[in-house]
């Protein structure tokens, strides 16, 4: 029943999205019952010519007329074609944005999951075809049975038999590939998560940063080992699991091939003595058009059950409800004046332990506030909770007074951004890159520069090929620009910039760059102006000391806080800390 729903809707979906579709469809039905029934006719003139019971002018005449309609019903089938063509490009494509739209009504945790990867991915490689191909197969059984009927009133006129044997091992072929559609299935998604995990492998001998390990270390060899065994592994899984639908295809082969012997044989012993020979041969051409409309039936439900079972997945996707993302809310105000954070803890799903612990901490606007701590102390967790990528385990967040629960997500990532420390570029223009969004004004493209300048990169862009036009990496375009791990960073902060975020939250934003342009980056952060605020996110502590406010974070929970001044006379984690790492810098120095 369920594979019969998602038959259903998938058919629903094309006819919404084209409703002018099924008009053309029932065109296309009436043309091939013209098409089927008019070469059984012919045949029967001919034959009538021949035992002189008709003449040969009449004969040629009639045949001209049924020719010329065949002709016409050709023509207007081919004109057909290019229309559900035209309709099968463009419905993939909107299907596949729906597909790539759901991400924004998908929860951060869910790509944590095996499950929803392997789903997801299975969706976007072939969600959409499978949907078309359901609908597409209804549609063409709905007209293979009108063009059947034709031929099944014609050949039951002369023995119910013929008719009923041709329906039975079509009903028989059907139910063989409905056990073959599940079974294969069934393969696919136990194969799934090895196909991934085998495309994954081949990205990597692809994607640039992946490159120099590759080429001077022995991951290469790793790499090509787990291909290797996830490869037979896959052909482990097939040789296990494709025994069976074979044996039952040969099965269905061969009962499908005895319909017409069978179906002329039972016309034959039925009409050979009481029939003139014109009638017998027409309905010989009868017999041999309803073996392959019995075929083209049983395909056409085949392909349903098969292109069914797998539409599960692209609707399941479509289906998935989340806990935080589209579920719309409060607006958060233009210029919002603190947000609070209050008790906030929060443990990763399948651990034991929290990420972070009883954390408590405010921010008004205008504020510039540091958050420090050791790698793993929980910063970037907490990040991710004042993006609302998660919702906490226990305590809350506030903006202005307004549970984050209540707050709607899109509303608060307008206005709560943040600048982390392996950023994507994408390959797109730099200026899109920026914006990340379409360039569409001369103000679009002042502010790209107005931000390339900000964070210390417009020389550098200035001097490319097409300046802020310039296409980022060179996998799509030969005159493509590749930035340094430093420059990626201040490509970063420029976007944190373009975006005009009142609350920017830079997790250690700084950590590729050298002393100087750190030092520089920050100075420029801090320039920013007294309606926004900062949160700088780091282990490394050369900002501190112009802050408004630092928390120190340890094993998820708030150590220390206060100014820099205050901690330092605290003689705690902070101090030494800070003077750990101005040794370094310093040669000893502690002033």
């Amino acid at each position: 029943m369920k594979n019969i729903k998602h038959a259903f809707r998938a058919l629903i979906l094309l006819i919404k999205e084209y409703p002018l579709y099924i008009l053309a469809e029932a065109l296309s039905a009436t043309m091939l019952v013209v098409q089927t029934l008019i070469p059984i006719k012919v045949s029967e003139l001919i034959v009538l010519t021949v035992t002189n019971d008709l003449s040969f002018d009449a004969m040629v005449v009639e045949v001209l007329i049924y020719m010329g309609i065949l002709c016409i019903a050709t023509v207007i089938n081919r004109v057909l074609q290019f229309y559900f063509e035209y309709i099968s490009m463009n419905f993939v494509v909107k299907f596949s944005t729906r597909l790539f739209k759901k991400l924004d009504s998908i929860d951060y945790s869910f790509h944590e999951s095996n499950k929803f990867l392997d789903n997801y991915t299975r969706a976007l490689e072939t969600g959409s075809r499978r949907i078309y191909n359901t609908a597409i197969a209804q549609v063409n059984l709905i007209k293979t049975l009108i063009q059947s009927a034709s031929v099944f009133v014609i050949l039951f006129q002369v023995h119910y038999l013929a008719v009923g044997y041709a329906i039975g091992i079509g009903i028989i072929y059907a139910l063989i590939f409905f056990r073959i559609s599940r079974h294969n299935f069934k393969i696919s998604t136990i194969q799934r998560p090895f196909m991934r995990k085998r495309w994954y492998i081949s990205r990597m001998y692809f994607v640039k940063d992946a490159i120099p390990d590759m080429k001077t270390t022995g991951i290469d060899g790793v790499l090509r080992d787990e291909h290797t065994n996830i490869s037979n592994k896959i052909i482990e899984n097939h040789d296990k699991y494709r025994v069976m639908p074979s044996v039952l295809s040969v099965i269905g082969e061969i009962l499908m091939a005895s319909i017409y012997p069978v179906v002329l044989g039972v016309v034959a012993y039925a009409t050979l003595e009481d029939l003139p020979i014109a009638t017998l041969t027409s309905l010989t051409v009868a017999a041999s058009t309803l073996s392959g409309l019995i075929f083209t039936v049983a395909s056409s439900i085949t392909q349903i059950q098969n292109e069914a079972v797998e539409c599960k997945i692209p609707f399941d996707v479509l289906d998935m409800e989340s806990s935080i993302e589209g579920k719309g809310g409060i607006e958060v105000e233009e210029q919002f004046e603190k947000l609070e954070i209050n008790n906030l803890s929060f443990t990763y799903e399948g651990s034991n332990k929290p990420a972070l612990y009883d954390v408590s901490l405010h921010v008004k606007r205008g504020e510039k506030i540091a958050i420090v701590g050791e790698n793993g102390a929980g910063k970037t967790t907490l990040v991710k909770l004042l993006l609302r990528l998660y919702d906490p385990s226990n305590g809350e967040i506030k903006i202005d007074n307004n549970s984050y629960f209540d707050t709607d997500t899109k509303s608060l990532r307008k206005h709560v951004g943040a600048v982390f420390q392996n950023n994507e570029v994408y390959s797109v223009s730099v200026a899109e890159n920026i914006l990340l969004r379409r360039v569409e004004t001369k103000e679009d493209e002042e502010l790209v520069v107005e931000a390339l300048k900000f964070a210390d990169i417009y020389d550098y862009v200035e001097k490319l090929p097409e300046g802020i036009h310039t296409v980022v990496t060179r996998e799509f375009h030969r005159r493509g620009t590749i930035f340094s791990g430093g420059q990626v960073q201040k490509i970063a902060v420029a976007r944190g910039y373009a975006q005009n975020y009142q609350l920017l939250i830079l997790d250690e934003p700084s950590s590729a760059l050298d002393p100087i342009a750190e030092a520089k980056m920050y100075h420029r952060m801090l320039e920013l102006g007294r309606n926004r605020s900062l949160i700088f996110i780091s282990h490394r502590l050369s900002a501190t000391a112009n802050v408004d406010r630092i928390y120190l974070f340890s094993d998820g929970t708030v150590k220390e806080a206060g100014t820099h001044d205050e901690l330092m006379k605290l003689n705690g984690i902070y101090k030494e800390m800070f003077t750990s790492q101005a040794e370094k810098y310093l040669g000893g120095n502690d002033d």
